[in-house]
């Protein structure tokens, strides 16, 4: 079975994109990256910085550069930003640029895994009601994260046990509900 050229994870905030593909970067060998990392370091500043003086629509755009980035790339897991998946032009990219697992969760893990650090959440922060602006964002994202090639649910597990799930589904070792075989496969 040929590998892709990339393993590209995509979902809501706090679904572990991060903490999941570093396990998977471990798991198979290809080099870690993340999104936001990339933006922030291309910018001398953090994510809220970069909302809070230049705006939201700016760091779309700072996204859409990422991604165009990362479409050049090979041999990477990938942590994209919660909403690069929204914008149809990043997904059409990303689709092709690797293997796409969206990393379902619940919003009660969403509010367990960042309610406690919501300065570092833009669109939170600046919410009256955060843990309802996840239920709705949430809901809203779903049916553009369910376009990826494959889906792995992350509610209540660890880093290390949704990683094996993602590269067992791509093995084939595990039947998934959503699972689109990409041109690079077998």
């Amino acid at each position: 079975m040929a590998l892709p050229p990339n393993i590209i994870l995509v979902g809501f905030m706090g679904s572990g994109k991060t903490v999941t593909g570093k396990a998977v970067s471990k798991i198979t060998g290809f080099r870690f990256w993340d999104m936001d990392e990339w933006i922030e370091e291309k910018n001398g500043a953090k994510i809220p910085d970069l909302f809070e003086r230049k705006g939201e629509a700016f760091f779309r755009q700072q996204e859409q550069q990422a991604v165009l980035w990362l479409s050049l790339q090979k041999n990477y897991v990938a942590s994209t930003g919660g909403g690069a998946w929204i914008r149809e032009e990043n997904r059409k990219e990303l689709l092709k640029a690797g293997w796409c697992v969206w990393l379902k969760v619940s919003t009660e893990d969403v509010w367990k895994r960042v309610g406690a650090h919501l300065e570092h959440r833009p669109l939170l922060s600046r919410s009256k009601d955060p843990r309802r602006t996840i239920e709705i964002l949430l809901r809203e994202r779903e049916p553009y994260y369910a376009l990826a090639h494959a889906s792995v649910d992350t509610s209540g597990k660890d880093p290390r046990q949704s990683a094996l799930e993602i590269v067992n589904a791509f093995r084939g070792d595990q039947p998934q509900e959503n699972l689109l075989l990409p041109p690079w496969r077998d």
